[in-house]
């Protein structure tokens, strides 16, 4: 990379995990701000059980999407540029929805803040590559680390801040937050914009001559984007059931009242800080994170299968076995890094993968919560859930093999 006249290149590094840990910050407070609000909101705009519904399907239907459009236009404007687009995305998107006068207004609003953190989800493992390449587990460790922290804040003081001032304060303020990861983007975004025309100069036909970048067609002959894909998928569907249905899971098949539901789904959260640490660690250091993928389907198949056969009197321990399940999502975002060879391709596989994960996840709760509906039992829905988990096994020949996803697709197309 050629030096720059106003930012060095340790100086750029510097300011890239800068920047990777204030946007890690805000990728999850579109997520939790509004569902606590939704008593208050609806003095004003009113929410029916439907509408509370769609808003909840935003997140992953937002996240799929972004997987779709962020590697596109990182590759068109440089990943620096969409990394600010994405932070100037979420700023518009909470404003939004906190002016908002109606429905309509609300869900739009929800929209464009959650398609600015899905751009933000896709391409942290990208940019990670770029600014942190000789710290991968470490830096993905602190990143996810500071993201389930982040999950943790809106929930907390959403309520408070509403009752303090109003709802639309409350939705409002986490703007302020996200502003703050504007200064190190806008500075990388100028350094890039500038790398990027001094490559141009020296090379007119540069853009032209450049590969395509991989496309789903291409990046599905890679085992290792699979293997990759596969647990991400799994862990994204049970994260997203969990939050969704746990509580009135728990409450029919054990026994527990709203209050201990509510507290058990804590404890599912709280479960996930000490994962977000340790498993890009581990995985880093391991030669195949086979380990990781037979622990985390041992884990769910315990969990779940606890729920289905005896739910009682061990229910605090089949949460938190299904809570520490979910140390493949972790290990998914740094494979996503030590897996490709460019921050280029880093971005790709990410795209594909979170695609996938997060289409999956967003059907997944109204399947399963209809299928309860029809066969007036839990039991159907958890047996899915089993069975979902012990495919978790399929990913590990994949992953074992060590591939790298750039030198699989070249051996595919010859």
């Amino acid at each position: 990379m050629p030096s720059d006249p106003v930012i060095s290149r340790r100086g750029a590094s510097l300011l890239g995990i800068a920047g990777i840990l204030l946007i890690a910050a805000t990728l999850r407070l579109p997520v939790g701000a509004l569902s606590p609000l939704a008593d208050q909101i609806s003095v004003d705009i009113p929410l029916s059980a439907a509408a509370l519904g769609v808003l909840g399907m935003m997140p992953p239907i937002g996240f799929a999407l972004s997987g779709l459009i962020a590697p596109l236009v990182a590759r068109r404007v440089g990943l620096e540029t969409t990394l600010l687009l994405a932070v100037v995305i979420m700023i518009l998107g909470h404003v939004t929805r906190a002016l908002a006068g109606g429905y309509l207004v609300l869900v739009l609003g929800s929209f464009i803040v959650l398609l600015g953190a899905g751009f933000g989800n896709v391409l942290m493992p990208s940019a990670v590559k770029r600014f942190a390449p000789h710290a991968l587990g470490p830096m993905t460790a602190a990143y996810a680390m500071i993201m389930a922290v982040g999950s943790a804040v809106p929930p907390t003081l959403a309520v408070p801040l509403a009752e303090e001032i109003d709802w639309r304060f409350s939705l409002g303020s986490w703007a302020i937050l996200v502003t703050a990861a504007l200064v190190p983007w806008v500075l990388l975004a100028v350094r890039g914009a500038r790398r990027r025309a001094r490559d141009r100069a020296a090379d007119p036909d540069a853009a032209i001559l450049e590969p395509d970048p991989h496309r789903f067609a291409t990046l599905a002959r890679s085992r290792t984007v699979w293997g990759i894909t596969i647990p991400f998928t799994i862990s994204s569907i049970s994260a997203y059931v969990t939050f969704a249905l746990l509580p009135v899971i728990l409450q029919d098949v054990a026994g527990v009242t709203a209050t201990e539901a509510g507290s058990l789904l804590a404890v599912f959260a709280i479960t996930g800080l000490p994962l977000a640490f340790l498993a890009p660690v581990l995985t880093a250091r391991l030669r195949t994170p086979t380990v990781i993928l037979a622990a985390s389907m041992a884990l769910f198949l315990v969990g779940y299968g606890g729920l289905l056969l005896a739910p009682q009197p061990l229910v605090l321990l089949w949460v938190v076995l299904i809570g520490l399940g979910q140390v493949t999502f972790p290990m998914c975002l740094t494979l996503m890094s030590l897996r490709t060879r460019s921050s280029q391709s880093a971005a790709s596989v990410s795209g594909f993968v979170q695609t996938i994960g997060y289409a999956v996840a967003a059907i997944a709760p109204l399947a399963l919560g209809a299928l309860n509906e029809l066969t007036g039992s839990w039991a159907p829905s958890l047996t899915i859930l089993i069975a979902l988990a012990a495919l978790t096994i399929v990913a590990m020949p994949m992953l074992a093999a060590r591939g790298i996803v750039e030198d699989e697709v070249r051996a595919r197309a010859r």
